[in-house]
């Protein structure tokens, strides 16, 4: 094992009924040569949340529709496996798996190389959609270390240092936006944030633990989205101006 990997505590995200997906992971991860914790889920299916996890009428302000409990318990899971990284571990960096992803070949060599750099808080390992990258860095295999411009969604693999797991269980409750809108609000969080191009990692295509069925339903019509447009315009200059204010500081 590395130097790097030594430092690195691994924790897989993973509900107690969802067995199969357990399996799959171990096997991928056992043939990277990495070793794991698993953590268990927060099941939105028997969970209760109260406003400590929850600003519901904010989250209906800002994102457009009602807050699902599948959302919430993802939400409070990730924020448990920082609190158990900072509580638990004594080692400088924590890889966050969810239980649905798919690793490429290089996966942990872009870990390695993502830690030997160290110039980031967080670094951002899989997403849907372009982010407008601009490349900082250069990663083995033709990958980069870039900046996102745009939003890039999804929030199944991450790694970040203890300055922002710090920093996210101080300021990221209660929940008003989904996680992948969370946190990725480097400015909020005082952190520099950065994302593999293209990433070492995605989702598997199998049916999700979080009810999008009934996410849909809970959506508002547009022209009760008013207060939506305004937040998400917002946050988009905001990013907008924190990549160049970045830019401008290297």
């Amino acid at each position: 094992m590395t130097k790097e990997l030594r430092d690195l505590e691994i924790y897989v995200i993973n509900l107690d009924r969802s067995l199969e997906r357990m399996k799959e992971m171990d096997v991928q991860l056992k043939s990277l040569g990495l070793k794991y914790k698993r953590v268990a889920a927060v099941d939105g299916k028997v969970a209760k949340f109260g406003p400590r996890e929850i600003d519901r009428r904010r989250y209906s302000l800002a994102h457009g529709k009602e807050a699902g409990t599948g959302e919430i318990a993802c939400y409070i899971s990730h924020y448990n496996v920082m609190r158990e990284f900072l509580k638990r571990s004594k080692k400088k960096y924590a890889l966050v798996l969810e239980d649905d992803m798919v690793f490429a070949k290089d996966f942990a060599d872009v870990i390695v190389a993502l830690i030997e750099r160290g110039s980031w808080d967080m670094a951002k390992l899989n997403g849907a959609h372009g982010g407008g990258n601009v490349r900082i860095g250069r990663l083995p295999c033709g990958r980069g270390i870039v900046l996102n411009l745009f939003h890039q969604s999804k929030s199944g693999a991450y790694l970040i240092n203890r300055k922002a797991a710090k920093s996210y269980t101080e300021k990221m409750l209660p929940m008003f936006v989904p996680l992948d809108h969370e946190f990725v609000k480097f400015w909020k969080y005082g952190l520099k944030g950065v994302s593999v191009a293209p990433f070492p990692a995605s989702e598997d295509t199998g049916p999700s633990t979080i009810d999008y069925a009934a996410v849909r339903l809970g959506r508002k019509p547009w022209y009760r989205k008013g207060s939506t447009a305004l937040y998400k315009s917002w946050i988009a200059v905001r990013r907008l101006f924190h990549v160049l204010f970045t830019l401008l500081k290297k």
